[in-house]
């Protein structure tokens, strides 16, 4: 004899083929609200910190994504700073920050320890550039001051050596609060402000050859402030002004010398925010909304996955949601159940765009109105709760 309270789970007929992109909230970041902070990844963690809260700052933090925690460092031990540029190389965090002259610095975190590194050799600046390639770091353009307020000069740092050597210039407009990555042997930067105007201007710099070449302009428009990281290949960009707080990003294909829109960041427009990337996730926050300096901290989730919806059977009774793909609706079809369900829809950002506390088995849900991507169907009745995936297409 069969006891009612048996739950048999299976895997439904199908499965499809689906992208996930989402922005997925996870623990604020663990200092004051701020914005024009700098940030970046070594050995698995995050690290974030000085920027603009009621104030310069100069706090220092750590972010271990498998406790998805905070812990406060060492402060950063020149004076307080706005708008610098720090990246990794081989451990280590190599700062180079505007209100501390032309000083250059390393943060060790096994030893929780500042040390001051061989001078930059290029003038002060604020809202500089700056990636990583081949165990090198890259710094430049930024602004220096009112006689000098834009630059387009490219220098490279050897940790090994501690030192310094001057590469070839931007061939572009000189220009401040750009956008910049670096994947395999090519660092990119795009859009920024200069003398003339808000840029859209997208660059390829080549590191073996020390050459620029121009490619496709950044689609999201003018604009300056936004941020940047790099992915599986891919380099992503958006936020900023352009001219108010932008929310919009997009995936560039170095490949293909492509841009494709990607999820929009979950906030109405965000400027000035950090990000770096950890394996195959990027991690974004703080920054500044137009009115509020925030706190928020988002992981970029951009992987291509099999997502299959569930055949749930109690007694031979079955729940599944077809068709799967869907594009107009989705029927929830449930058998020998005579009551309602709690039915709840939810997207790629954890959004809900449908509910209906009473909904009846085998009517339409319409999907009209919902743009293409990956949705999650959560039912729910007495004896059970589960959680489908459907792809709806366009």
């Amino acid at each position: 004899m069969i006891m009612k309270n048996i739950l048999f789970i299976s895997l439904l007929l199908f499965s499809t083929q689906c992208f996930s992109d989402m922005w997925i909230p996870k623990a604020n970041f663990g200092g004051p609200n701020r914005a024009d902070a700098v940030g970046c990844a070594i050995n698995g963690k995050g690290y974030l910190g000085t920027g603009y809260t009621t104030g310069y700052s100069k706090d220092w933090w750590e972010y271990d994504t498998l406790t998805n925690a905070w812990t406060q460092k060492a402060d950063f031990m020149g004076n307080s700073n706005v708008e610098g540029t720090c990246i990794g190389i081989i451990g280590k965090v190599y700062f180079l920050p505007f209100s501390n002259g032309n000083n250059f610095y390393m943060y060790d975190p096994l030893t929780n320890t500042w040390t001051m590194k061989a001078t930059f050799p290029g003038l002060q600046r604020q809202g500089a550039i700056g990636f990583t390639i081949d165990n090198k770091g890259y710094f430049g353009l930024g602004g220096v001051n009112s006689a000098n307020p834009h630059k387009n000069d490219l220098w490279e740092y050897n940790p090994a050596t501690d030192s310094w050597n001057q590469k070839a210039d931007l061939p572009a407009a000189a220009r401040m609060f750009a956008a910049a990555f670096s994947i395999g042997s090519k660092g990119y930067i795009g859009t920024g402000s200069s003398s003339s105007g808000t840029l859209s201007d997208f660059w390829e710099y080549d590191a073996i050859s020390d050459t620029w070449t121009q490619k496709s302009s950044f689609p999201g428009g003018q604009r300056y402030e936004g941020t940047a990281f790099s992915v599986g290949g891919f380099g992503f960009m958006g936020g900023g002004y352009g001219p108010l707080p932008r929310n919009d990003f997009w995936r560039y294909d170095p490949q293909t010398d492509t841009w494709t829109p990607i999820a929009l960041l979950p906030h109405n427009g965000v400027v000035e925010t950090v990000c770096f990337s950890i394996g195959n996730y990027a991690y974004l926050g703080t920054g500044w909304d137009g009115t509020n300096f925030m706190n928020n901290f988002w992981q970029y989730s951009a992987d291509s996955i099999v997502l299959s919806t569930h055949e749930i059977s109690e007694n031979n009774s079955e729940i599944m949601v077809y068709p799967n793909p869907a594009k107009d609706y989705i029927i929830i079809k449930c058998n020998d159940f005579t009551k309602s369900l709690k039915v709840t829809l939810t997207d790629s950002q954890g959004r809900v765009v449908f509910k209906n506390d009473n909904y009846f088995p085998n009517d339409k849900i319409n999907l009209m109105s919902y743009r293409a991507g990956c949705y999650f169907v959560t039912f729910e009745n007495n004896s059970l709760k589960t959680v489908s995936t459907v792809a709806v297409i366009k």
